[in-house]
């Protein structure tokens, strides 16, 4: 990944409602850079403004978030309980838009993480489920019209330094 300049350094992707990182890969992975991404900005063209109901009011761009695993392995949404994985030029072109998000900065400092599956009018959200661990509680939820209130945590997030291992110091 480090050959390729469109993308952003590695960072986490984190709830301001419990601290967890998303990532498919939690289970799978032993390596902690795989729950980490990487950041690519998708050039909006007129047809996916038409498929973002929120295009006008929200102009904030769009983006994928590439898994470090690969550059064609992006986060997507797969129902609105659960996250995971799905080629990002694939996406792109069966027009599921999966892998495609928004993000919407907030007045304390968090963001709000749109996507744009069901015409943009979710985002993404942690929810109570005693049944699903709580590491897997990240699906879609109704996102804050209102950019100055806070206090709906799970509807909030921040991006982090990447979770890498700490290098001993001799």
């Amino acid at each position: 990944m480090d050959e390729l300049v469109d993308f952003t350094p590695m960072f986490a992707i984190r709830s301001l409602e419990t601290g967890i990182s998303l990532s498919p890969f939690r289970k799978t992975s032993k390596r902690l850079e795989d729950q980490n991404w990487f950041l690519k900005e998708i050039v909006a063209n007129d047809e996916l403004k038409a498929r973002d109901m929120h295009a006008k009011d929200l102009p904030f761009g769009y983006v994928q978030f590439i898994s470090p695993r690969g550059d064609d392995i992006c986060l997507a949404v797969l129902s609105e309980k659960s996250f995971g994985t799905k080629s990002c030029k694939q996406d792109l072109q069966d027009g599921t838009i999966q892998t495609i998000f928004s993000i919407i900065p907030m007045t304390n400092g968090s963001i709000q993480i749109r996507s744009l599956t069901n015409g943009g009018n979710q985002c993404m959200s942690t929810f109570p489920d005693s049944s699903i661990a709580i590491e897997n509680r990240f699906g879609l939820g109704e996102y804050l019209l209102d950019r100055s209130i806070v206090t709906v945590l799970s509807k909030l997030f921040f991006f982090s330094p990447a979770i890498i291992e700490a290098s001993a110091i001799y």
